[in-house]
């Protein structure tokens, strides 16, 4: 493609990233996140305090109490900065790989929508139904105009996924979460797969974000900016490996 070109998508792929972040914020407060969280902590403070009396009461020691960790709201440098260098490169990067055509508009829309994905679950460690349901309707529907993607493909890849991750959220007793069976079924939709001719796209992608998630966990623990009891969101790394294959095809 034209170079002038992919500039030129690089930089709607920056404002577009840069409208995910403004989504961002207006889901968290469409879903009344801020205040959800105040009357957790509220709830959770009564328990220790209550914990404390009963402990004074019986002359026991109480074990001081782990810190609220309290989540940050509105924008912060993931809406301003972060949501916005992902839009470019990966609007950028498909740009200079594929011709220009419906196939590419398609890829685009989901870098759209994985960028949002990975600043909203990295802010609140969530994947809301409101953006993986529809997105798995439209992956559907616009299989057919997706490269190397059938309607058969992406339901057999979406299918396959979700039912994978559901059974590791059962395995794991919900340390993998069903929001991250809902995304699975998004990457699977996006990246297909099928008994003939050997489409593995979503296989490749659930793999890929295996290794990229097992490498950034000890990479987090290592350096210490997580622990063994911190939670790591895993729809980024699902969202990096789909869009992997997106880029590499099929």
């Amino acid at each position: 493609m034209n170079p002038l070109v992919v500039a030129g998508v690089t930089v709607a792929g920056g404002a577009i990233g840069l409208g995910c972040g403004w989504l961002a914020v207006a889901l968290e407060r469409h879903e009344k996140l801020e205040q959800e969280e105040l009357e957790e902590r509220l709830e959770y403070e009564r328990d220790i305090a209550a914990e404390e009396a009963r402990a004074g009461v019986a002359g026991e020691e109480h074990a001081a109490a782990r810190p609220w960790k309290a989540e940050r709201y509105g924008w912060t440098w993931m809406e301003r900065w972060l949501s916005p260098a992902l839009g470019a490169i990966g609007f950028g990067a498909l740009a200079a790989h594929e011709p220009f055509g419906s196939g590419l508009l398609v890829h685009l829309l989901w870098i759209a929508i994985f960028v949002h994905i990975v600043d909203f679950d990295l802010k609140h460690r969530l994947i809301l139904n409101v953006v993986t349901y529809p997105s798995v309707v439209l992956a559907l529907l616009l299989s057919q105009w997706s490269p190397g993607l059938t309607l058969t493909s992406a339901a057999i890849g979406a299918a396959g996924v979700a039912v994978f991750f559901f059974l590791q959220n059962l395995v794991s007793r919900g340390s993998i979460g069903l929001g991250d069976a809902k995304l699975g079924a998004l990457v699977g939709a996006v990246t297909g797969a099928g008994p003939t001719g050997g489409h593995l796209g979503a296989v490749y992608a659930v793999v890929t974000a295996v290794f990229i998630g097992g490498a950034a966990a000890i990479v987090l623990l290592v350096t210490r900016v997580r622990t063994l009891k911190d939670p790591i969101p895993y729809g980024p790394f699902l969202c990096a490996g789909a869009a992997l294959i997106l880029y590499l095809g099929p």
